[in-house]
């Protein structure tokens, strides 16, 4: 939820253009910072009370560089430039100048978020081949382990009759 509520917002600007009250003033009066003052009146006069509707955005790399562009090229400040294109937060244009500054066009392309999803394994495929098709070592192989499971199934029978001996002879 916003810190400061969209009625407001549109009394701030009321005040600001009827009143022809300063930023410092409306600041006194509202306690609210300059800076924010600033963005409300500058988001208001280009865009209007929608300035203040609440929309969540992801911007592309080409918009991102088509704002950068555009302030450098009317030397606009970060605050103004966020106004002139409906950013709600300039701090996303300084964070998009700095990737930029740092990275250039390719710092600028956004990144999935949260964890990436799991990749499910590819089931091997059974291969039941005939003895006859195998070679000695795939025999030699299926040899001991068949063997390996016919000794853990012997081990687990006696293991399950030795448990219900040991119930059946147990003192009450």
């Amino acid at each position: 939820m916003s810190k400061y509520t969209k009625e407001l917002k549109l009394s701030v600007i009321h005040d600001y253009q009827s009143h022809k009250l300063g930023y410092i003033t409306l600041s006194k009066k509202y306690d609210i910072p300059k800076t924010i003052l600033r963005a409300w009146i500058i988001g208001h006069r280009y865009h209007g009370v929608s300035y203040f509707d609440k929309h969540y955005q992801i911007y592309t790399s080409d918009f991102k560089l088509k704002v950068l562009a555009h302030m450098k090229e009317h030397h606009m400040t970060a605050l103004t430039v966020a106004a002139c294109f409906g950013i709600p937060a300039f701090t996303s244009v300084l964070q998009w100048q700095r990737l930029y500054n740092s990275g250039g066009e390719a710092a600028l392309i956004s990144k999935p978020r949260g964890r990436s999803k799991m990749k499910q394994p590819k089931p091997e495929p059974k291969q039941d081949k005939s003895p006859s098709a195998m070679s000695q070592d795939e025999l030699l192989e299926e040899v001991l382990n068949l063997r390996a499971e016919r000794d853990y199934l012997k081990k687990l029978q006696a293991l399950i009759q030795e448990k219900q001996l040991g119930v059946k002879n147990k003192p009450h």
